[in-house]
């Protein structure tokens, strides 16, 4: 959808992306005011994020597409022509990680001061980046078909209608379940930001990591409910995928740092390598990977797989001296993960989509909630008793 100004084009899709881009800049330019850095940083790194998060989220989106380009339209140089769309969300914000070390190295500035003030506004940017699908013409941003009934005349914004004749079919309005979760997003992250959590106590760094936790975790589902063919490698929906690693990524961060301060003692590596098997025993249990690792069926048995490995792993890891908290806290997070797999896998057969993404969310609930918790304690707790060791002088 397009305007005209003194006869130039515009487009209302990139207008709105450019105005909560300068919204969220003034935002974070307000938080790095507060933390004292230095006149002109924020700036710095806008111009430095541009080019960045424009380049690397294009070269996300044609390497999941990269097929599409060299064999079915045999034409590859048409990954040069960006202006015909095409873009990967998490690959802007990779290049936004990078315009903050970059800005963070040339203003001679902590990078996690400068990440924390930079990531918290996010959900400014991703609203107006949601927001601007509606001009896309129901090419992003659309979820699937449903049976809206009476839910669509109490909330016609929640449904996109697609008249056929007398017959009125309804999609979900995906970017508009997004838009409101960008915004509670932007709410949650300043409140934290503002609080006495991430005032005192807190590294530099952690509230960037909470903020990209909580991101993700939000997206697993929002992502699952699209049905635009946005980012979608074989059946795999990439930014999903991508989406349940960013809390998985903070929780391993965290976990490093954890045992690094407690000094536990470090596990034997063939225990730990137990941890991507029972990611394929979940997997099998959803989807097979062929008709000899195939457990649809079979799916007590896989459960029974999954128990094994979970006591396994409790007891083996604990006698070897491992720290029982990280242990449990892997396990929930498993589990957690396996669940949604296992959802995201019988959503096309549903007769109850309500129930199972209500599973679904609270999974990924938990999958939240798993470096939210290892983060409060080692900022309670750890933390402190680290300061304190510091502090006493050695004899």
């Amino acid at each position: 959808m397009s305007f005209s100004v003194f006869g130039l084009t515009g487009y209302w899709y990139g207008l709105t992306i450019g105005i909560s881009a300068l919204a969220y800049l003034w935002t974070a330019g307000m938080l790095g005011f507060s933390k004292r850095l230095p006149t002109g940083t924020v700036r710095l790194y806008g111009l430095f994020a541009l080019p960045l998060g424009l380049v690397l989220s294009r070269l996300v989106y044609c390497a999941v597409n990269f097929s599409y380009y060299t064999e079915s339209v045999s034409q590859p140089w048409l990954m040069l022509r960006f202006w015909d769309g095409g873009y990967s969300l998490l690959g802007a914000l990779a290049g936004m990680i990078v315009a903050a070390y970059w800005t963070a190295r040339v203003r001679k500035v902590r990078f996690g001061t400068l990440l924390d003030v930079t990531t918290v506004p996010l959900g400014l940017l991703l609203f107006g980046v949601r927001m601007a699908e509606e001009f896309t013409g129901g090419q992003l941003g659309v979820g699937r078909q449903v049976n809206a009934g009476t839910l669509a005349l109490t909330f016609p914004g929640l449904f996109i209608p697609d008249q056929m004749g007398t017959l009125t079919l309804y999609r979900l309005a995906v970017y508009r379940f997004e838009a409101i979760a960008a915004l509670l997003l932007l709410v949650l992250a300043l409140l934290l930001f503002l609080s006495r959590h991430g005032k005192y106590g807190a590294r530099a760094g952690d509230m960037a990591m909470m903020t990209y936790a909580l991101f993700g975790a939000m997206q697993v589902p929002l992502e699952s409910l699209r049905d635009d063919g946005h980012m979608v490698l074989g059946f795999i929906r990439v930014q999903q995928v991508g989406s349940a690693l960013l809390p998985v990524l903070v929780l391993l961060i965290l976990a490093v740092r954890y045992a690094h301060i407690r000094q536990v003692r470090k596990a034997t590596v063939a225990a730990w390598l137990l941890l991507p098997v029972a990611l394929v025993v979940a997997y099998m249990m959803g989807r097979p990977i062929n008709h000899v690792l195939n457990l649809t069926d079979k799916r007590a048995l896989g459960g029974v797989i999954l128990a094994a490995i979970g006591v396994y792993m409790l007891f083996f890891l604990r006698v070897r001296g491992a720290d029982l908290r990280l242990i449990v806290t892997w396990l929930v997070t498993i589990l957690a993960i396996a669940v949604c797999v296992m959802v995201e896998f019988s959503v096309d057969g549903s007769d109850n989509l309500v129930r199972d993404y209500a599973i679904m969310a609270a999974g990924c609930l938990v999958l939240f909630l798993a470096p939210y918790s290892l983060w409060k304690k080692l900022k309670n707790g750890v933390y402190r008793e680290e300061s304190i060791r510091i502090c006493i002088p050695v004899s």
